[in-house]
């Protein structure tokens, strides 16, 4: 990858994404280039010229190229436990509870979330919706399977294996029960649109390892936006090493990564 070609993947990167790509990114993304068959700079310049005049196909290849899809099931346990608890509180208010994962990758912390709840409610059918979206369509359509195999599965004991991964799909894969997936979901959604095609309330947003690879402006609009969708009371959740910057004033102290929007827009109250 020349020096010409990691600016152009900068540009793009920022303009269809709000990515900010670093110097030390150039050898990470040379590497998925590889990984993707792009192993030359005549097929890489192809993929961004056709980026940059607004093919659609090549775009969705070139967002794939630079975001990451690493995840696992219950990552920072933690989180999803006060999860839990604030759909325990919704419910008991409402009768419902909303929840979305706004970086849902190949999905396994929405499906994360959909077991804690089923596990904490001891219902198989609870009052509780989960939005999963994610800027990659190829990582979407993995989630929305619900397909995942024995590496994926690792982080999943053996009682919940039974009840929630026991239709097998092929060697060492596995689906997740029906149960769950009716819970979740997915749909396409880039977070610097400048429309989003979601409606709140929600009373629980996670937002982990997304604010990291934003532009700073990004980063204040999209934490300004979630605040205004999350009910009173409601929590936004962020990965531990992250923090709201220069929109903490709408949040009250965090701890771990989790906090609670202390005020709301005034177009924005919830009944």
């Amino acid at each position: 990858m020349s020096g010409a070609q990691f600016e152009r993947m900068r540009r793009l990167s920022l303009a269809l994404a709000g990515i900010e790509l670093a110097d030390r990114h150039r050898e990470l993304l040379s590497y998925r280039c590889r990984r993707l068959k792009i192993d030359n700079a005549a097929s890489l310049d192809a993929l961004l010229a056709s980026s940059e005049q607004g093919d659609v196909p090549a775009r969705r290849r070139f967002i794939g190229l630079v975001t990451t899809r690493h995840t696992a099931f219950f990552r920072n346990p933690s989180h999803f436990a006060i999860a839990c608890e604030r759909v325990t509180e919704a419910i008991r208010c409402r009768g419902t509870a909303r929840l979305w994962s706004a970086a849902a990758a190949t999905g396994e912390e929405p499906y994360s979330l959909a077991i804690s709840v089923i596990e904490n409610l001891n219902r198989s059918d609870p009052p509780v919706t989960i939005l999963a979206t994610d800027i990659n369509a190829e990582t979407l359509a993995v989630a929305a399977s619900g397909e995942f195999n024995d590496a994926a599965l690792r982080a999943i004991d053996a009682e919940r294996h039974a009840r929630f991964f026991s239709e097998p799909v092929g060697a060492g894969r596995w689906r997740i029960s029906t149960e769950v997936r009716h819970m979740v979901e997915f749909q396409s959604l880039n977070l610097v649109d400048a429309i989003w095609p979601v409606e709140g309330p929600f009373d629980v947003i996670f937002c982990r390892n997304v604010l990291m690879y934003l532009e700073a402006r990004h980063r204040e609009s999209v934490l300004r936006r979630m605040a205004s969708l999350i009910t009173p009371g409601g929590l936004l959740i962020l990965d531990p090493a992250e923090y709201p910057g220069p929109a903490q004033h709408l949040f009250g102290p965090g701890r771990n990564g989790v906090y609670s929007p202390c005020t709301l827009p005034v177009e924005m109250e919830w009944i």
